[in-house]
């Protein structure tokens, strides 16, 4: 993987970027275009999951989300725009998307979420059998048979934009290991972004985002499982930056972690 932290970052803006996936269908046989959004979390797993960075290689277009990881890239000379954060670029989207020509399907966390995207939708004068919405069951990554047929169901939707809402590295690694049974498409690892969306999880403050601690917010809203991540799993960005700025990133292939 060439780029800075092994990632080819896009040069588009928010604004450009949606214009891109929203007025230029994919070609026929164009198969899956991933957009990811890279955060130190993505980094940090990056670092340390051979399969996650397969998934990363094949991405599209990649953001940089968090507002390290942009200042870093900008550091490197890699052309970022600056920050195009997942759950911004998700609520730009939204309204861009446009009845009777784009068939949009979510994947997502909780029920309420998908009952919601869809009142948006319709509202909008999206049909109802152009929304395609799935709230899968825990660990449906893992399960093969399950798997094989929500890729069908997503295919056979006659998706354009596709949009994950189950958290990172499962979104990507699970776009990537179905890409070619999902048909051409766009997809999205959004992770929450879906939830803030339309409310059924609140979002930082304004002012928290501006100087880059939305990660606390996080914390403090659910400290169980995001404590982790951003106090101890966190500690390796450095680390990775230390790699990638030594020309050092790829690590050992054979001793990188393997998600499934």
């Amino acid at each position: 993987m060439g780029g800075v932290f092994g990632i080819r970052f896009s040069t588009e803006d928010k604004e450009s970027l949606v214009s891109s996936v929203v007025d230029g269908p994919v070609p026929q046989g164009g198969g899956l275009r991933m957009v990811a959004t890279a955060n130190i979390d993505h980094v940090v797993n990056l670092l340390r999951d051979r399969r996650f960075r397969v998934a990363y290689r094949s991405a599209w277009a990649t953001t940089a989300d968090g507002a390290p990881v942009a200042l870093y890239a900008r550091w490197r000379g890699a052309g970022v725009p600056g920050r195009v954060a997942g759950p911004d670029l998700f609520a730009a989207l939204m309204p861009a998307l446009v009845a009777g020509r784009h068939r949009p399907f979510f994947v997502v966390s909780r029920d309420r979420t998908g009952v919601l995207l869809r009142q948006y939708l319709e509202a909008r004068g999206f049909a109802a059998d152009a929304i395609g919405i799935v709230c899968p069951p825990f660990g449906f990554e893992r399960d093969d048979a399950y798997s094989s047929t929500l890729a069908r169901q997503i295919r056979e939707h006659g998706t354009t934009h596709l949009v994950m809402g189950v958290g990172s590295p499962k979104s990507e690694v699970w776009l990537y290991d179905h890409a070619r049974a999902l048909g051409d498409c766009y997809g999205f690892g959004i992770g929450a972004g879906i939830d803030y969306f339309v409310g059924t999880e609140a979002r930082a403050p304004q002012w928290m985002q501006a100087i880059g601690l939305e990660w606390l917010w996080r914390v403090l809203c659910e400290p169980r499982r995001l404590a982790r991540r951003y106090f101890v799993d966190a500690m390796l960005f450095p680390v990775a930056i230390m790699r990638d700025a030594t020309g050092n990133w790829q690590r050992d292939e054979s001793t990188a972690t393997v998600s499934r």
